[in-house]
Parts: C-alpha cells; structure tokens; sequence
C-alpha cells in the first residue's frame, strides 16, 4: 500500500489525542482519508510515546498509518486508544449506521501501549465509579463492516487488545503482543457476537490469557450493544498461522445460550515456548459461560482444524457440541498430557458460578492424524486452585494419552465419529474413555 502521495500538514495541540483526532477530522473534510502519525521526538531528537489521554475516534472511510511510532495510554485514564466513533451511542446501534472501511497499518515496529494498570477490571466494572470494562481495550470496534489492523506490535494491555463485537469482513494481520505485567484477561484478540467474514493471522508473542477468542454469549453483557437487523451468531472466519504463548487457551471458541458458532478454520497453530504454559492449544467449546444453557447439536458446527502442535500443558479440548467437523494432524509431545481430550471435573467455576462438567456431544465428526509422545508431566500441578490444569483425577495414575474422553456427561453421544491414524508410543496410551463408550480406531 502506498501512502506517500499524501500531504497532510502536521496538527498540533496541548494533547496528543486531540491533534490526532483533528488530524482525521481534516483527512475527512478534504476527502483525503489518511492519517500518518510519525514517532513523536523531544527538541533533542529523543523519540518518545505519544501519551494517549482520550480515545480516538474512527470515522468511515479512514486510514491511520502508525509509522514507527509508540501511542501510550496515559497513567489512570479509562480509554480505549482507537474505538469506532459509533460505539456507545445506543441510538446507532442498527444496520443504517453500520461503519465502513477502517483501516489501523502499522510500519516499522509501531507499537501501542497500555502502560500502567488502571484499576478497571471486570470486578470493578461498572462499579464504585469505575466505567465499563471495555474502555480498557487497546482497539474497540463495533458494528464496522470492511476493516483491517495490521503490522502492529501490541503491549501492556489492559484487558483485551483487540475487541470486535458486530463486525463482518475484517482482517487482522502481522500482530505481535506482549503483555507485560500480569492482569485479569488479558487477551490477544476477541470475535464477539454478531461477527463473521474474518481473517486472523501471522498472530505471534505472548498473552496473559487468550491468544484469539471467538465467543458467542448472546445473553451476556454484550446484550447492551445488540445491533438491530443483525444476528448474533459468529461464522466464516479463518484463523492461521498462530505462534503464541499464554497462561490459557492459543485459540478458543466458545458460543452458548442458542448463538451459533459456525464455518470456522484453525490451521497452523504452535505454542512457544516461553514462563507461561499453556493449558491448551485449542479449544473447541465449553461447558461453560452460560446464561441458561450451554450449545447444543447443530450450533457449533462446520470446524475445520489441522495442523495444531503442543509441548505444553494440553493440546486440543473438545466441551459443548461439536457437528460437521473435521479434525487432523495433531502432534502432542514434551509434558502434554493428551492430544485431544474432553477432560474435565465437575466444578463451580469461581468467576462466573457457572457449574461446569468436562464432556462433549459429537456428530458427524473425523478425527484423524493424531500424534502423541507426551510424559504427562503436569500431574500434580495445582494450577491456580480452580479451573487450570485440571487433567486428570487426583491421585490417579495417568500416563497421558492421544484420546482421552474419561469424562462425559450422560446425554453426550458419539453418533458417527471416526477416529484415524491415531499413533502413540504404546497401545494404552491410544485411547481412554468412559466406560459406556465403545469406540473404534481405524489403523
């Protein structure tokens, strides 16, 4: 992309926020359409952050070019660094005001920065005098149809770096995160209710929580900003080419209360090996984060995985429903405990109350090409005392295996799952399951 045929004065102001934001203001009103934001320097040359003390705005139909440069949130302001400008405004929530053709390009290692934690987390919320917890989002986009982030190096986040919620025809690509001090979900980047025709990757680094998250929880508090002529559902999107590592999921897909979750392709997806450990590579639903009901047959449906490797904690997790779905080339090895697995105990989960079983219902689904050569080296490891690293029972000896569907609840069924080529160092190790299921693997 070139962007050189465009002159644009230079803006000042007391604020950095507000001369970027008059910067677009102007790249709107002559029709020009671009913004570049330079590295900001002293009178010595010394080049220092931009320090971001209100949201930018994003109109339609504009183009910030991020070259080289470090934006910063300000220490103890509650604000995202770029958010579309309709959000919060309920009065725009339908498709007349959908936005279009946003574009966030980074050259040259430009970075944004969280900076320091502000206080907001989901606990306070909305609480106490404290805003919502997505103004603590790095980049907040709603109800956008045709946007593309690229080429940026995300840090410091302060919740989740990346949050879409109603968008359709996006791409995200050549992002690199580090999430610097330790806080409550920080995540890499969310697909939230209502999104589809996306594509996510060349995503590496590291995050605190979630990598990439597609979640569809349609009575949640994303209900606030329902877009009127819109479903809920999320469908069509791609995510490739992932090399990340975290303290929870590299990719995870989640959708319950009737949201569907559908048409999705996960391919090429590797945890790097860094202080944190993953619990798992993928994860394909969850009986978890309901309101009424977690999903059912035919609501997660149409997932494609390949090429997934682990030589962490676990490698894929399998909860809820799975229909239509094609699962291959698995390679688990180092500590994993299992190539792919349902596995999980009954439980109270702490943050939600939410009481949650391992299990899945499988329609209609191959599973193929599994490798595994893991020791099972995380049997003992406490976790944190709740819900991670929850991998086998206590006191129970476990060698790890390539399958392991040991828990199941009583209304899951295997109706049509094949299983293929499913290899590991000893024929105990292939496959372990609940008592009431007789599966076959083909060799």
């Amino acid at each position: 992309m070139m962007y050189s045929n465009y002159t644009i004065p230079r803006m000042d102001s007391d604020s950095d926020s507000t001369a970027i934001q008059d910067a677009i203001r102007l790249a709107i009103e002559t029709g020009c359409g671009c913004v570049l934001i330079p590295p900001k320097k002293t009178p010595d040359g010394e080049i220092i952050p931009w320090q971001i003390d209100r949201t930018i705005l994003l109109p339609s139909n504009i183009t910030i070019v991020l070259d080289g440069c470090h934006l910063r949130l300000k220490d103890n302001v509650f604000e995202n660094i770029f958010r579309s400008e309709n959000m919060f405004h309920a009065d725009r929530y339908s498709l007349e005001y959908e936005q279009r053709n946003i574009q966030i390009i980074g050259l040259r290692n430009a970075t944004l920065d969280g900076g320091l934690p502000n206080g907001l987390t989901e606990a306070t919320s909305n609480r106490d005098g404290f805003p919502s917890i997505r103004y603590n989002c790095l980049i907040l986009l709603h109800n956008v149809n045709g946007y593309v982030i690229e080429g940026i190096r995300l840090i410091n986040q302060r919740w989740w770096a990346i949050n879409q919620i109603y968008c359709r025809n996006g791409r995200l690509a050549h992002l690199s995160f580090f999430n610097g001090k330790l806080q409550p979900n920080q995540d890499g980047i969310n697909v939230r209710v209502g999104c589809n025709n996306i594509l996510i990757e060349d995503i590496t680094g590291r995050t605190g929580d979630d990598t990439v998250a597609l979640s569809a929880f349609p009575l949640s508090s994303e209900r606030d900003y329902y877009v009127n002529g819109k479903d809920q559902d999320i469908h069509d999107i791609i995510v490739r080419n992932i090399r990340a590592s975290t303290r929870q999921t590299i990719v995870a897909l989640r959708n319950t209360d009737g949201a569907k979750l559908y048409r999705i392709t996960i391919e090429n997806v590797f945890d790097e090996p860094s202080e944190y450990t993953p619990w798992g590579v993928v994860k394909i639903g969850e009986n978890n984060y309901y309101c009424k009901r977690t999903s059912i047959l035919g609501e997660t449906r149409e997932i494609t995985v390949r090429n997934v490797h682990s030589q962490g904690a676990g490698c894929i997790f399998l909860g809820g429903s799975l229909q239509d779905c094609h699962i291959s080339d698995v390679f688990a090895s180092g500590g994993t405990m299992h190539a792919v697995s349902s596995f999980l105990p009954e439980m109270v989960f702490e943050e939600n109350n939410c009481s949650i079983f391992g299990g899945v219902d499988m329609k209609n689904v191959l599973i193929e090409n599994v490798f595994y050569s893991g020791t099972a080296a995380y049997c003992n490891d406490p976790g944190d005392g709740s819900y991670r690293n929850r991998y086998t029972y206590p006191g129970l000896p476990f060698a790890g295996c390539a399958l392991d569907f040991r828990c199941m609840r009583t209304s899951d069924r295997f109706d049509n799952v094949h299983f293929r080529n499913i290899i590991a160092d000893t024929s105990e190790k292939k496959l372990l399951t609940h008592e009431r299921y007789d599966v076959d693997i083909d060799a």
